[in-house]
């Protein structure tokens, strides 16, 4: 359904410019009026767009500025494949990739989300290019299947409309070190969402034992893990503190290890390698040991597909009403097609590194996270303040639990698609099988916490009325 007739606008030059109006989300086949789809054909029209309101302005930038593009927008519908059929029919977008409910189900919140989108033939070697290229349009959606959760409430409270919207930036890392460092000294700019350290890596007892030039036994490992908590080095869960890598917190290190240690110098490594753990398992030796305690002290999200690699970063809600309401947020990411061991770029194309599955349900976990945290921080006693804690722990180990297995449904989807490519259909089956295990995997573990979460609200509930 459109808003209006189409209009006509003219430049001073004769170019035209066509515009169609229509109504984006829709309700049992009724148009839903918050959202609009502007269709633009131009002739004859270079720059600005001569539609009423806008005018040509010189741009001018402050030097230190980082240049961002758009790389996709995502909305939250109550009809997912009504809004997937709508643009199937007016602009030709097929789905790229589905998100099951297994992949986004956090506690008893579960959505269900599909990549739709147009096909680019951009293939270039130039990362300039790519990264400015805007003929690659993707637009997610998701659709809540639980009365719970972030998805849910964001259509309950606001309706249908945009959840984020992404943009790609030259480097991740150098543009929220920016972003926080601007945020420090003024005390302006938009926040990130926290990010568990669980996701990064975390120190245990096997990680010290099976090290070949660490050489300690389990109980030197207990030990040593046991002397970093009590000098508040690492926590509970073993996620070591990154001061360690600063000249105080390496002498604190270094008074905690002793000076009996054998291979001390190792065991350091390993305890600084723990807190990059898990990424190192996908990128090895590509980036630096710099360059990933930056990506873990900035909160960033690293996901990979092949060879191609994903970073990834949220803000917190901005236009944000009030506290504990829900509202948009921003998406800021890098590409990095193909790289190869030797450092090399290869071919660059549009959308390469996914739209990370490992990482989508990291993203849903930690918006619930930090929702729990906000209502943990406002409780009214002492009683609710703990029942939003254990909601915040609930949802960290569900993230623990999952990340092994996200990692193996990634893996095995690149390993399929390769082999579907090369004709290889004895390889690509073999994978297939693989996925679905892990797939599997995760169903049983969303399901635990599923069950888990409800057991959890319940017993308040009860506990509640008994009083």
């Amino acid at each position: 359904l459109i808003t209006q007739p189409p209009q006509l606008y003219k430049d001073e030059n004769g170019g035209e410019v066509h515009v169609l109006d229509a109504f984006a989300y829709y309700l049992k086949g009724e148009a839903d009026t918050g959202t609009v789809i502007r269709y633009i054909f131009r002739s004859g029209v270079s720059g600005c767009l001569p539609l009423p309101g806008l005018v040509n302005v010189d741009a001018s930038y402050d030097g230190t500025g980082c240049k961002a593009y758009s790389d996709h927008w995502v909305s939250n519908v109550i009809d997912r494949q009504e809004f997937l059929d709508t643009l199937n029919d007016t602009l030709g977008f097929t789905p790229k990739v589905d998100f099951n409910a297994g992949v986004v189900a956090a506690g008893e919140a579960q959505i269900e989300s599909t990549v739709t989108g147009n096909t680019s033939g951009l293939v270039t070697s130039d990362p300039a290019t790519a990264l400015a290229d805007q003929g690659q349009v993707f637009l997610p959606i998701n659709n809540a299947l639980s009365p719970v959760g972030h998805v849910h409430w964001y259509l309950e409270e606001i309706g249908q409309g945009i959840q984020h919207a992404a943009s790609r930036v030259e480097s991740l890392p150098i543009y929220v070190q920016r972003a926080n460092d601007f945020r420090a000294i003024t005390g302006q700019g938009f926040t990130f969402l926290n990010i568990p350290r669980t996701y990064y890596g975390l120190l245990d007892v096997d990680l010290l034992v099976k090290n070949t030039e660490a050489m300690v036994s389990k109980e030197e490992a207990t030990a040593i893990i046991s002397n970093l908590i009590n000098a508040s080095l690492c926590d509970d869960v073993g996620a070591v503190c990154q001061s360690v890598c600063q000249p105080a917190g390496s002498k604190k290190l270094d008074d905690a290890l002793g000076n009996d240690l054998k291979n001390k110098e190792a065991v350091k490594k390993v305890i600084i390698h723990s807190i990059y753990r898990n990424l190192y398992l996908m990128l090895k030796d590509s980036i630096s040991e710099e360059t990933y305690l930056t990506i873990v002290r900035n909160q960033i999200l690293i996901d990979m597909q092949g060879e191609d690699v994903l970073m990834q970063i949220f803000t917190s809600c901005v236009m944000q009403r009030k506290p504990g309401t829900e509202a948009p947020f921003l998406e800021f990411i890098q590409r990095l097609c193909a790289v190869p061991k030797d450092g090399t770029t290869g071919a660059i194309r549009p959308g390469c590194g996914g739209f990370g599955i490992r990482n989508f349900l990291t993203l849903f976990l930690s918006i619930e996270v930090s929702k729990a945290m906000n209502d943990a921080k406002n409780a009214s006693d002492v009683s609710e303040e703990n029942f939003h804690k254990h909601r915040v722990e609930l949802f960290t180990n569900q993230l623990v639990e999952s990340n092994p297995i996200l990692n193996e449904i990634s893996e095995c989807m690149t390993l399929e698609g390769d082999a579907l490519a090369k004709g290889d259909t004895a390889t690509a089956a073999t994978a297939a099988v693989r996925k679905e295990k892990a797939n599997q995997a995760l169903y049983e573990c969303s399901t635990k916490y599923n069950t888990l979460m409800k057991q959890h609200r319940e017993s308040r509930a009860t506990a509640a009325a008994s009083n």
